[in-house]
């Protein structure tokens, strides 16, 4: 779905003047111009790289330099703050993707924050693009069996077993895994969680769950939307 196109007249921008300044020896040292990015042009600087994500030049942005009145090298600057911008990416380690697996039905910001706390550095776009790739976010009503027993605080071997019981239906997502990579994947619809959840109760210890999660689950979206 594309994105909303910004108005010419919605791109205010403000740039500070380059001053003198004196060093520790007494030369005279002019800094450079800073540039203020408004919300605004943040988001017209999104526009311009999700409508060209692979393209090597973007002719939109030096059409919004022309707009705003800030050179095309600064706004370039701006899209890899962002996030934007093509670099390459440093390789995700197990902890870091035991997290994505785990809080993938919250927002990447929140993700972004949930990594930050652990101490992993992502930008919310990296965030959303490892989200896509690894098929976390196919659909949003999936869990997978590690997820589901790590939003649950309990083992995973716990959920296989209410699965082959018949307690919790569940899918295979379809990979090529064997036997000595530990099988395919379970693939658990959320509704069928809510619905294990209310038949036992029993079986889920309160004190283990993720509570934010647990409450989103119960209340069907609620917590998440509020």
């Amino acid at each position: 779905m594309p994105m909303p196109v910004v108005e010419t007249a919605s791109l205010p921008s403000v740039s500070l003047p380059a001053v003198e300044d004196s060093d520790a020896v007494g030369k005279k040292v002019r800094r450079h111009r800073k540039y203020v990015f408004t919300a605004q042009i943040d988001q017209r600087i999104r526009e311009i790289y999700f409508s060209h994500p692979n393209a090597k030049a973007r002719p939109g942005i030096r059409h919004l330099a022309e707009q705003v009145g800030i050179p095309h090298w600064a706004l370039k600057k701006r899209a890899r703050e962002l996030g934007l911008a093509r670099t390459k990416e440093k390789p995700w380690s197990e902890p870091e993707l035991a997290i994505l697996a785990r809080y993938a039905w919250m927002s990447d910001e929140r993700i972004r924050l949930k990594l930050k706390a652990a101490g992993y550095a992502r930008t919310v776009t990296g965030i959303h693009s490892k989200l896509k790739r690894m098929r976390f976010k196919c659909d949003p009503n999936f869990y997978s069996g590690k997820g589901l027993a790590q939003a649950l605080g309990i083992d995973s071997h716990v959920v296989a077993r209410w699965i082959k019981s018949g307690h919790l239906r569940a899918q295979f997502r379809g990979t090529a895994r064997g036997e000595q990579q530990g099988g395919d994947i379970y693939l658990i619809r959320e509704k069928d969680v809510r619905g294990f959840v209310l038949e036992h109760p029993t079986e889920i210890d309160l004190r283990k769950v993720d509570q934010l999660w647990f409450l989103d689950l119960i209340t069907n979206g609620f917590a998440r939307s509020a």
